[in-house]
């Protein structure tokens, strides 16, 4: 994987102040290089998930990948690299954020639904995704949230085409997500991104919920999208019960004049380290550092990202993945497979869904698009 880095750092130049999209061939090699970063390290964490394992250190596990991964390339140059979002594992009915420190943290047990979230970025080009397992046998509602989860990722990436309005894409996974007896989780949606952001300006909502409209937009070309779908076998409404928040993300545009020593030393370290993406307390080591954090959050400086949960008989499933939008089609740099052995007895019996999912999620091979997915490479 280095070999390839050094290649591609061969080619950074200088970036002007305006927006470079994913017209642009270093900028599609950067999301390509963190989407392999990224993808590496959800595997492992999968692929470590059994019953007995702690979930902080499946946490601490994706996180070391990643800096690992990243240590050795870009070396001497001015380049930001490192975790977009720190890994979380999020069971059963918990939605997301789960990320705990050793002395909160729960192990593994048969039957668990764990979904694994995390992110990499490569100077500002980010690359996420998350995916659901089963500690065990997969059957009943667990099966029915993650097949519903995996076709809506289905329905989404075929209809990421310029031109299409995110209003015509809700309806679609709503429908698609009912038809396995599962509801899409309020609030959550996909986001176009930019460069050293994971939220964009343009979003597609998993549902229309009442009183939470957004803003009509269109799918343009060479944009950058995190599609993310959560799915619960409940009503999809989540609240935060008393788990602690150990996920936080510099509010870029707050300031204020901190009183406490200790949560000035945590707002240094964090704009030091941490200065546009997400971290975790795990990062900081000091525990009086820990503490600042609090009066950090009080004052709107930090913005966290609270453990959400279902009702507690319900189990959510997630897929996330990163897509950019290429000439010849939808291009998916993260994201990992669902075994073909998770079954729902439940399907999709909605003739437009099923027509759209028919359909290639890219255009057949021209020369001119292979020349063009040569260069990007």
């Amino acid at each position: 994987m280095s070999d390839e880095v050094d290649k591609l750092a061969a080619g950074d130049k200088e970036e002007e102040e305006e927006e470079l999209d994913c017209s642009v061939p270093e900028v599609v090699n950067k999301y390509q290089f963190a989407g392999k970063v990224a993808n590496a390290a959800i595997q492992k964490v999968a692929a470590e998930c059994a019953v007995g394992k702690d979930v902080a250190e499946l946490c601490e596990l994706g996180d070391s990948i990643i800096n690992q991964e990243l240590a050795n390339v870009y070396k001497g140059k001015k380049i930001e690299k490192g975790i977009a979002f720190p890994t979380c594992v999020s069971l059963n009915n918990c939605c997301g954020h789960f990320s705990p420190l050793k002395e909160d943290s729960v192990q593994l047990k048969d039957g668990d639904v764990a979904k694994i979230d995390l992110g990499v970025q490569v100077d500002g080009y980010v690359a996420l995704v998350a995916t659901t397992v089963v500690i065990g046998e997969v059957s009943g509602p667990a099966a029915d949230a993650i097949m519903a989860a995996k076709s809506a990722a289905e329905v989404i990436i075929r209809c990421l085409k310029p031109g299409k309005k995110n209003s015509e894409i809700t309806p679609l996974l709503e429908r698609c997500v009912d038809a396995f007896g599962c509801k899409a989780v309020d609030g959550v949606v996909s986001h176009q991104i930019k460069r050293f952001t994971t939220e964009g300006t343009k979003v597609i909502t998993n549902k229309n919920v009442p009183g939470h409209q957004v803003e009509e937009a269109a799918i343009e070309p060479h944009e950058a999208y995190a599609v993310d779908i959560v799915v619960s076998t409940g009503e999809g409404k989540c609240r935060e019960l008393d788990t602690k928040c150990t996920v936080f993300k510099r509010a870029p545009d707050q300031k204020y004049n901190l009183k406490m020593k200790t949560a000035r030393e945590a707002l240094f370290k964090i704009e030091k380290t941490h200065p546009k993406m997400p971290f975790s307390l795990r990062e900081i080591d000091d525990t009086r550092v820990r503490l600042g954090i609090t009066e950090c959050v009080r004052h709107e400086l930090l913005q966290p990202h609270p453990v959400l949960y279902e009702k507690e008989t319900e189990k959510v499933a997630q897929i996330k993945f990163t897509v950019l939008l290429m000439p010849s089609g939808p291009l998916k740099i993260t994201g990992v497979d669902i075994p073909d052995t998770v079954k729902s007895d439940k399907q999709i019996e909605d003739e437009e869904i099923i027509e759209l999912l028919k359909q290639a999620v890219k255009k057949k091979k021209g020369k001119k698009d292979k020349k063009e997915g040569e260069e990007a490479k």
